[in-house]
């Protein structure tokens, strides 16, 4: 789960290896994880106290939201480089 930056939390639904993340029927849930995605775009806030946002898509490994939704406004906090596959 992840909040956006509008502030609407978000839950990404796949198999566990997309999330980088080996589970089995004892682990504890949530548990962190990541998926890859990809930035479309950085926005600029007019507030310069407020980190800006980037539009990213989950696309690339076909994870999406329970609703469908994969491009997401979020905060440039949350995106890391990706691992070497």
């Amino acid at each position: 789960m992840f909040t956006d930056a509008q502030g609407r939390a978000w839950s990404l639904v796949d198999k566990a290896p997309i999330f980088g993340r080996d589970l089995d029927p004892e682990s504890a849930l949530p548990t962190p994880a990541a998926v890859r995605c990809v930035v479309k775009e950085f926005r600029d806030m007019p507030d310069a106290s407020s980190v800006s946002p980037a539009l990213v898509s989950t696309e690339p490994d076909g994870v999406a939201a329970e609703d469908g939704t994969a491009v997401f406004l979020v905060s440039v906090d949350l995106l890391s480089p990706a691992a070497s596959r």
